[in-house]
Formats: structure tokens, C-alpha cells, sequence
């Protein structure tokens, strides 16, 4: 009897929150997908799902029917990832999450020299939102994921890549760039460092800022927060002219003229095409820069291809090495 011979069945399920879901995900027919389920319940003799919810959710049988599930599946992982250190990463797979900000301007750059050097590994890539970054990991979805999560998030280790350093955006035809001339930065300074290096001084006051229209993520993203404790610490309210849920299409429309917004600094450097319609300016707050880590899951061995993306990922400091601000 192989109790868990279908417990990627029962994990989709689980996942997808419903049997029809699930059956579309894995192409099965949802009545094939209930006998599997059935027949797995009536060998254990016991329900794994509670059906009378919807979505439906696990029986306690169930919950413990999925930790071993989970327990197996890196029991395999870790022979897969034996077979690929004794093949000298010849073949294998990493499978990468990450916001859309380093899914597009950090990996494909860490990319194209990984698969330089190991052209058999292949990729695969997921764009996704916080929490949907932090549930994959956990269950072992995803290998690794770029980004700056909450502090101290279940069952993650972190690994530090480098820091950003978050910028006041402003297009070069609004009259307010005249009167902070000497605080300004091009975007040919930012990609010499010149911001790093503290060639101007930090914004001393953001009262010229009052009353401009501010292109802004919603409230919820970690770049919205920042800003928000940022003007607050120096007094100042901010009007969102806009409120969008990704930071390159802010930039977009700032750069286009709509107004005015906070940029990465690693986006800047990414987007040559928008980047010189703007001034940049530095503001001494250390929420306007962030640590950006890869997370791995915790208590486990990297694989040597993770190992080998990581090592990479650092010699080509795509990112600004940590420094304090204050």
C-alpha cells in the first residue's frame, strides 16, 4: 500500500482550495480527481478534506497527511540535488520567484552568465506578489527568491545581495528642479555612484514637495510605506495623483511628465530609455534604503547550482554593497 502515491493530487487540491480548481491545474478530469482522492481516504480510512466548506479545507488527518507529504518531497529534493553536485552541475533545475522589479532588472542580467557558464540547468521564472513569493517557498514551489521580505518570515533563511537606495523622481521640466539645483542628481550620476558617494547633499527640507502630484504604489507595497514615514518624519502630507501596484510603471508615467515619484535606485539604472527625462534627489532617511536578500528555505543544504546562482548573483554587484546613511 503507497498511501502517498498521489499526494501531489491531494497538495494541488489543498493549494488551489477546491477540487475543480486543482483538476484544471493538473488537466484531469475533476470526477477522476475525486476517485483518486477517494480511494487514497477510504486506504487511510479517514477523510483528508472537509467538503461541506467551501473552499474546502483539510481534516486534521489531512494536515498531517501533508506534512509527510511536504517531509517526502524533500527527501526527494535532496536526492535530485545529490545527482546534480556528483554530475558538476551538468544537468538540474532552479526554479527563481521575485517581484516584478528583480525579475526584470536584477535576474536577467545574473542570468545570462549563469547560463553561460552551466548551459544545461534549466530556469524557470515566477513574477509574483509578496505573499504568494513567501507561500511557494515555504512549500517548496520556488528553490529561491530575490526580494525584501518582512523581517523574520517562517521557515526562510536569508542571504544578502546588496542594497538600494530609493530616490526622489522628478521630471525635468517641472520649475521645482530650479530651486533645488544643487541637490539634483542626472541619471549618468547615478550610474557613476554619485548618489552612493554622497556627491550632493541629502534634500534637507521636502516642503518644495507640498502640493505636487506624486505618482505612488498602493499602501500595501513596501516602497509606499517608506515614502509615507518618510514625508511624515519630515512633516510634509503628499498628494497621490496616482496609486499603481507596480514600481516600472510609476517610473513610466512619471518619466512621461504625470508627476512626480520615488524610484530604486536599481530601476534607474535598468531604464536608460526614461531615466534621463528625470532628476534625482537623496533624502537622509534610512527607510529610503532597504537590504535585498535571496531567501531560501531554512535548515536546508544549498544545492550546489543554488550555491553556484549565489556566487554569481555577488561577483556581479549589480546591487550597492550595504553602507549606513546617517
Amino acid at each position: 500500500m503507497d498511501i502517498f502515491r498521489k499526494k501531489d493530487v491531494i497538495t494541488a487540491i489543498y493549494k488551489e482550495g477546491g477540487f475543480s480548481k486543482a483538476a484544471k491545474s493538473l488537466h484531469i478530469a475533476q470526477p477522476s480527481l475525486s476517485v483518486m482522492v477517494s480511494g487514497v481516504e477510504q486506504e487511510i480510512g479517514a477523510q483528508l478534506f472537509d467538503r461541506s466548506v467551501s473552499p474546502v479545507r483539510l481534516t486534521q488527518v489531512g494536515e498531517k497527511y501533508l506534512e509527510c507529504c511536504e517531509s517526502i518531497s524533500l527527501i526527494e529534493e535532496d536526492f535530485v540535488n545529490y545527482l546534480n553536485d556528483i554530475h558538476g552541475l551538468e544537468i538540474g533545475e532552479i526554479t527563481i520567484g521575485g517581484s516584478a522589479l528583480y525579475i526584470s532588472n536584477v535576474v536577467p542580467h545574473i542570468l545570462t552568465e549563469f547560463s553561460r557558464r552551466h548551459p544545461s540547468i534549466k530556469i524557470q521564472l515566477y513574477d509574483l506578489d509578496t505573499p504568494s513569493l513567501i507561500r511557494m517557498l515555504q512549500t517548496g514551489d520556488i528553490d529561491i527568491a530575490i526580494d525584501n521580505l518582512p523581517q523574520n518570515v517562517e521557515k526562510l533563511e536569508k542571504h544578502y545581495l546588496g542594497t538600494e537606495i530609493l530616490l526622489i523622481a522628478v521630471p525635468l521640466d517641472y520649475s521645482i528642479n530650479e530651486q533645488l539645483r544643487e541637490y539634483a542628481y542626472s541619471y549618468e550620476d547615478i550610474i557613476k555612484g554619485m548618489h552612493v558617494a554622497r556627491t550632493r547633499p541629502y534634500l534637507e527640507s521636502l516642503r518644495a514637495f507640498k502640493d505636487q502630484p506624486f505618482i505612488l504604489l498602493q499602501e500595501s507595497f513596501d516602497t509606499r510605506r517608506r515614502c509615507d514615514a518618510v514625508f511624515e518624519d519630515y512633516g510634509i502630507e503628499i498628494r497621490a495623483a496616482y496609486e499603481l501596484n507596480q514600481l516600472q510603471s510609476a517610473f513610466g508615467m512619471a518619466s512621461s511628465g504625470l508627476g512626480i515619484t520615488v524610484i530604486s535606485d536599481t530601476l534607474v539604472r535598468q531604464a536608460e530609455d526614461r531615466a534621463g527625462n528625470m532628476c534625482y534627489y537623496a533624502v537622509g532617511s534610512n527607510e529610503f534604503t532597504r537590504d535585498v536578500y535571496y531567501y531560501t528555505r531554512k535548515n536546508r543544504m544549498l544545492a550546489k547550482n543554488l550555491q553556484e546562482f549565489l556566487d554569481i548573483s555577488h561577483e556581479m554587484r549589480l546591487l550597492t554593497l550595504r553602507r549606513n546613511v546617517r
